[in-house]
């Protein structure tokens, strides 16, 4: 039901309501971790709490990597970040079905397929389930830093583009004279 007030309507919609963000938040994670996970902070938000578990997890031993181990790592939550979240779900999806298999079987699929040329890699991927028609790329949020200043459009007059054109004051309208009742209908 939308609450009403007299001069505005608001719906109130299960979109009006957004969930608090899962902990820790950004700011709250050490110089440590923030250096270690730094290229998940544009989507640190959307992560549930125990995805964030796991990445703080993964991040314990970063500064015990060598730096070849570290840009690695970094490259891989990068590629990470840039997936859409259902892609995200596919990918853990997979790697759970993955998981299932023997690993002597799952060890030899590996080999196998890193045994292919490059070419039959390619057709591989070229028989792979298409992506359905219709789904928009996803879009990598952007900074607010980077982001360029709106600035409101004009009319000539100096007046925003968007405020209401003055209107002409209504002219009063003329007292009515009451419909006169028939004589049989009047009360009594």
């Amino acid at each position: 039901m939308p609450t009403v007030r007299s001069d505005v309507v608001v719906p109130q919609t299960k979109s009006a309501v957004r969930p608090l963000p899962s902990r820790p938040a950004w700011r709250e994670l050490t110089a440590e971790q923030q250096q270690a996970l730094y290229p998940l902070l544009q989507v640190w938000d959307e992560l549930s709490e125990p995805h964030k578990r796991k990445w703080l997890a993964l991040s314990r031993n970063h500064a015990k990597l060598s730096p070849a181990e570290q840009a690695v790592q970094h490259s891989r939550m990068t590629e990470w970040a840039m997936i859409s979240q259902r892609e995200r779900a596919q990918a853990r999806f997979n790697f759970a079905a993955v998981k299932q298999l023997p690993a002597d079987e799952r060890k030899a699929k590996w080999e196998a397929y890193q045994a292919l040329s490059p070419e039959e890699k390619r057709q591989l991927a070229e028989r792979a389930p298409a992506r359905p028609a219709g789904v928009a790329p996803t879009i990598s949020p952007v900074p607010a830093r980077k982001l360029a200043p709106v600035v409101a459009p004009t009319h000539r007059n100096g007046a925003p583009a968007n405020a209401a054109m003055p209107m002409p004051s209504p002219q009063p309208t003329p007292p009515t004279q009451p419909y006169p009742i028939p004589a049989g209908d009047r009360p009594l």
